[in-house]
């Protein structure tokens, strides 16, 4: 594991130089993430006159710091950060966050300024992530440098890669709309120093991170994040921007990215397993894929009160490889005590009709789950708000999701729930499962198929 970015993430001290008790500054807002995550390390304000920041003593220069200092955050503006640097190698330190902008992003200037802190990172031993860029968060140990003021998040399971700090926002606001949290968060921003393959090899090995998603504007070093990439043993979710002509010049004066060849990337990154990803929102959608019971083959059940949606399941399966084996006798035979009437025929998929109620759907999930040659099962449920039910109904259709949480791990097969609901409802239980909740059949179905492919490399996952 590469000790100096571990260090990173779990520094014994952090020094933010260019905090001050101005409430403008936005270096200040470092200070206070890292104290209301509760940061288990020791902090250090660092400005001009020395103020303290939220009742932390600051210092006027990073010698006056009476001990060791493990990472060094450089909120100064670019044309400082050199003398930063300068300050670093005469305490000794060799780890810095950069968020500062203003580099190769804005031109000439900013080319020759990139050139500076890079020949003296290389002369002073000094690695650094940015600039231009948001920087570390490990919501293990309350680590948060973004210059955003942020609300603490419990430690969940997906890291994150991002070259844009501010699309690496939203995808943890988008987990945010979940049950699941993330783990480390690295935005890269012009990526002068280490790069996305510096932080995946990493996560690779780190015990904390189970998935991995990235967002990359360009790829530095590809044949190396593809070998990589190949000898992962975790999921590794990519999307990829910068892939037309308007984007590439949009990303030259972002992050000063390079494009890469996009067909050729595509079909490299599909051989080294990684799973490309071409909507924003999905890619923190099916990061929670994994968070269900792992698909080891291609033999799947679906399961609607609504045949419209079992055909359309079944199209949409079918295309991607899927099969649908016919249910057992000895599970068609419990049906017995559900079925109101002969109109339903039961095989699979399998159109529940007019078998309203909970029960049903639970026993169906349970023993089609239970049959051999069942790998896993797309459900499709319409529901509203339990408030808006009343009579029967409000029995009949009483909440499935934690009883289907139960008997996806009594089979240690995967159930991708799709919910057709209302957004609020939808979202307040996406919200409180412990597993992905999808809103489109579609997704549902993809998401297997994302987990039959990983799984068929990594047979001896979870």
């Amino acid at each position: 594991m590469d000790e100096d970015i571990r260090k990173m993430f779990y520094p014994d001290s952090v020094a933010v130089v260019g905090a001050s008790a101005n409430p403008r500054n936005m270096g200040r807002n470092i200070i206070q993430n890292l104290v209301n995550w509760g940061f288990t390390g020791t902090v250090y304000p660092v400005n001009p006159r020395g103020e303290d920041v939220f009742e932390l003593k600051g210092y006027a220069s990073l010698q006056d710091i009476p001990g060791p200092v493990d990472l060094v955050v450089s909120f100064v503006p670019a044309t400082a950060v050199p003398g930063v640097m300068d300050d670093c190698a005469r305490k000794g330190v060799t780890r810095m966050a950069i968020p500062s902008g203003g580099f190769s992003e804005l031109g000439e200037q900013g080319e020759e300024l990139t050139r500076i802190i890079k020949e003296k990172a290389e002369k002073y031993g000094i690695r650094f992530v940015g600039p231009n860029g948001l920087t570390l968060i490990n919501a293990e140990n309350g680590l948060c440098l973004p210059f955003l003021t942020m609300k603490k998040r419990e430690a969940g399971k997906i890291s994150i890669v991002t070259q844009s700090g501010g699309v690496g926002m939203s995808l943890i606001m988008f987990l945010d709309n979940t049950s699941s949290r993330f783990n480390k968060f690295v935005s890269v921003g012009n990526k002068v120093n280490m790069d996305e393959l510096d932080f995946l090899r990493y996560l690779g090995e780190d015990p904390g991170t189970s998935v991995i998603c990235m967002f990359l504007e360009s790829v530095v070093r590809g044949r190396e994040l593809l070998e990589t990439a190949k000898a992962l043993d975790k999921p590794l979710l990519i999307y990829k921007a910068n892939t037309t002509e308007i984007g590439a010049r949009t990303a030259a004066s972002h992050t000063a990215a390079l494009a890469n060849n996009d067909m050729v990337l595509d079909g490299a990154l599909r051989q080294a397993g990684v799973f490309r990803v071409n909507e924003i929102k999905k890619l923190m959608d099916l990061a929670r894929s994994f968070e269900m019971p792992p698909l080891r083959g291609n033999r799947l059940a679906a399961v609607s009160q609504a045949g419209g949606y079992t055909v359309l399941c079944s199209d949409e399966a079918y295309k991607r490889g899927f099969v649908f084996p016919e249910l057992s006798e000895d599970v068609v035979a419990g049906f017995k005590d559900f079925v109101r009437s002969d109109v339903i025929r039961l095989r699979n998929p399998l159109d529940l009709g007019d078998i309203y109620s909970t029960d049903a759907i639970l026993y169906a999930l349970d023993q089609v789950l239970g049959q051999e040659d069942i790998d896993g099962i797309v459900c499709v449920l319409l529901r509203r708000s339990d408030a808006k039910y009343d009579g029967a109904y409000a029995e009949m259709l009483r909440e499935p999701y934690a009883e289907i949480g139960e008997i996806m791990q009594k089979h240690n097969k995967p159930v991708a729930l799709c919910l057709l609901s209302q957004c609020q409802y939808l979202q307040e239980v996406q919200d409180r499962m412990p597993f992905p909740v999808f809103e489109t059949p579609e997704e549902s179905i993809e998401a297997l198929s994302m987990l039959r492919s990983y799984y068929s490399r990594h047979p001896r996952g979870s």
